[in-house]
Order: structure tokens, then sequence, then C-alpha cells
């Protein structure tokens, strides 16, 4: 692969017809394609995670205090499992608010947070609340479904969050309750704007009350930081004035926003989940032998890298200098291209890549392939090198790819390093989702 562009350096992706190639030179010799396994599994790049169950604690009214003289002796708040959680209610009305909170929430589970590389939700956690009285007998009692979403953005340190809090199940003496949240972020993170709404909004029985957050986070240039979201949810009977939040509840996963140069000097910043690895998507169809050079050194060399089942690639900064030592003059066998009439436009492309840490082996070391496209409309995958046979031990491979289709897969990759905010030694996975169907 060519080296990438900067992180900063925008280019389209286009499509490209692969060049029909005969393969007119009989001396190379074919091979296996990898193990006969089909299509590769699907992973989404994304995470789902329970939310944690909170015990009851309850918080004692205050003397002579309505809530007091009407015998509730404490105010008690839960926070349930998705297996333990009440009878629902008014789902019609949940559904819509849900989806109301934002698209990243693409899990329909109550219970759960969800989490992709450029957002996060929560979805309908349960808060249990009771009134006790002097005899810890129950007075009354409510559900809130809590609901969240943001979205982040690749290219700039600011970003909002969505909440949603619906109030439903009421008994006995709960008959409306004051609703007050307010976030907050760790580190260099600072909440902007931290409550979704002013003051307490008043909920009776079915009511939901909506608002979002801001949050921005511009560490110093070539700092990366790493925040946590905190949240506080203050419950209340009409009357009363809250002291302290009756649930706290933080993201299990942090934000990472970072600060770098961009070829031009100027300075961007931008946000993502690093917990979420992203996926490249290379198909044959698309790429030619760039993908197969790809596919076939994942599925036929050992390291397996950018394979679910085997280990993820990471981003590494000096590609060009890597590319030396794998395509330029710093291999220990040049690479010679081969004429038009066997590839066209022959071009040295590396697997892994170059700017990647696991790229810049030793070319001479490295698989020398050559993908050809057929007469059958099927691409075939030679040896390119007689005097270097290839065994299969290979720590990398080195494909003889058109230099169009080379120089295609390298803008794929830096736009994935843009749109997934790659900075170094970020892991990311690859994928040639056609691979088995194209190539025999």
């Amino acid at each position: 692969m060519l080296a990438v562009a900067s992180i900063f350096s925008l280019f389209p992706v286009q499509a490209m017809a692969d060049s029909p190639l005969q393969n007119s030179a009989p001396t190379l010799h074919s091979l296996d394609t990898g193990p006969d396994v089909g299509p590769q599994e699907e992973k989404r790049p994304s995470e789902s995670l329970e939310v944690k169950p909170v015990e009851e604690s309850c918080t004692p009214t205050p003397p002579d205090s309505p809530e007091r003289h009407a015998g509730v002796a404490e105010t008690c708040t839960a926070v349930l499992s998705s297996t333990s959680q009440s009878p629902r209610s008014a789902k019609k009305t949940r559904t819509s608010a849900v989806e109301a909170v934002g698209s990243v929430c693409t899990i329909t589970d109550p219970g759960y947070w969800h989490f992709e590389r450029l957002g996060y939700c929560l979805r309908e956690m349960t808060v249990d609340f009771t009134l006790r009285g002097e005899q810890q007998q129950v007075l009354g009692t409510a559900i809130l479904y809590v609901s969240s979403s943001a979205t982040l953005n690749p290219r700039s340190g600011v970003w909002s969050e969505e909440i949603m809090i619906e109030a439903t199940q009421y008994t006995q003496q709960v008959k409306s309750l004051n609703i007050a949240a307010a976030m907050s972020c760790t580190s260099t993170c600072k909440a902007t704007d931290e409550h979704p709404w002013d003051g307490n909004w008043t909920l009776t029985d079915g009511q939901t009350a909506f608002g979002s957050v801001a949050y921005s986070d511009v560490p110093s240039v070539g700092v990366a930081d790493s925040s946590t979201v905190k949240y506080n949810l203050y419950i209340t009977q009409p009357g009363t004035i809250p002291t302290l939040p009756n649930v706290n509840w933080s993201n299990p996963r942090a934000v990472r926003c970072d600060s770098a140069l961009t070829g031009g000097g100027n300075t961007s910043t931008g946000c993502v989940l690093p917990s979420i690895t992203p996926r490249l998507e290379l198909p044959v169809s698309q790429y030619g032998a760039a993908a197969v050079t790809y596919g076939w050194a994942q599925w036929n060399l050992p390291n397996k890298w950018g394979l679910y089942s085997g280990s993820p690639m990471t981003r590494a900064l000096d590609g060009d200098a890597r590319r030396k030592f794998t395509c330029e003059e710093k291999s220990s066998v040049p690479f010679v291209a081969k004429p038009d009439d066997v590839v066209l436009k022959d071009s040295c492309d590396e697997f892994p890549f170059a700017s990647t840490e696991q790229g810049g082996t030793d070319g001479g070391k490295c698989a020398e392939i050559a993908p050809l496209f057929e007469g059958d409309g099927q691409w075939r995958v030679y040896e390119a090198d007689p005097s270097r046979p290839v065994t299969g031990t290979e720590p990398c491979a080195r494909g003889h790819v058109n230099l169009d289709q080379n120089k295609l897969a390298g803008t794929a990759y830096s736009n994935l390093i843009q749109n997934m905010r790659l900075i170094e030694k970020d892991p990311f996975y690859l994928t040639v989702p056609d691979y088995f169907d194209a190539v025999e």
C-alpha cells in the first residue's frame, strides 16, 4: 500500500473497475487461496454492556418537612438489573421517547449501555423510587426509566448528550416527582452546560423529561486526554429541596479527545471511544488486486494480521520510512515490476501496511505474490519470484498490484484514520468480505 495521507487530509474513496488481466507468465506458480472456511465471520465494531445494579440506599426526610408530616421517614432509590426490572408500562410512549434521544442507540434491550467508536448510549436504566415510613413500611413507589445518547466528532472536541427520563408506575403517596439532573466529566474535559433542564422538572405518572448537556475537551497539542462522564440524578417530592443526588452513575467507557498538528500547521481536535476497535472493509469488487493481496496474506500467513481470529494492526506514523524496508531501497531483495501484459501499471503493495507497527519488514522476507484477474472472472494468486518460493511461513506479503488499486486502498486506510480518529498505536481490523467468492 502506498503511504497514506495525513490524518487531516481528506480524499474521496472512488470505486474502480478491475482490469481483466490474463496470466501471460506461465512460469508463475499458482498458490492456494487459503482454508476452505467460507466468508469471514461478521463482527460489528461495537459493544453492549449491562447496567450495573445498585442496591437500595435511603435518605432521611428533613424534620418538619411536608414529607415527614405525611409519615415519610425515608426516600429510597435503587438501580435494577435488566433481569430484575419491574413490569413495564406505557411501552409505546417509552419506545418513541428512546428513539428521540438519538440514533446511536441501536440496541433494543433495556438496561444496557451501547458503545460505538463515535458514540454511546444508555437504554432505559431502571431506577426504583420508594417512600418508607418509620416502620420501613412502603408508602409509595415509582419507576424511572433513564436513557441517553451522545455522538462524538472525530474533528471536534465538543459534543452534546441527549437525556430522557420517564416517570411511571406511581403508587399510593407518590402523586408527582421533581426531577433534576447534572452531568460532569473528568480530567481536562468540562461540562459547558451541565444541566439538561433548569431546576426541577415536575413529572406526573407517565410523563417524560427531555434535555441535553454539552461537553468540551480540547487538550494541549500532542496530548490525548481520557475522561469519564458522570451523572447525578435528584428525585424529590414537590415541596422538598434536594441536597444530595439520589442516584449517581458513570459511563463505563472513557472518551478520548486529542489535539494534533495538521500538515498546514493548524490544530485539529477530535474525540472517540478508544475501547471500540474500528474495522476497515476492502472488498475485492472495489479494490481488486490490493484486496486480494491482503486477504491472501490474512488467510495464508501465520500472523493473520487484521483478522478477528488473529491480531489487529496498529497505526504507525512513520509509514514512509517503513515502506522503504519492504518495497523500496532498503529491502534486501529489490522489487521488480512485472510487464504490463502481466500486471498493468505494476506497483509494490505491502501487507501488513507500512503505516502500521506491524509493517516495515524487510521485503526479502515477504511472500512475493501476483494476484491476477483471469478470463473466467476469477482471481488467482501466483508466486511472483520463482527464486523465492512461497512457504506460507513469511511474516509479510509483497503484492504486485495495479498502481491505481494500490492508491485506492491507501486512500481507504487514510479515510479510516481520519473518520475513526486513529492516532499512533491505535488498533484496527481489516476484512475482505468477498475474498472467498472472488478468489479461486
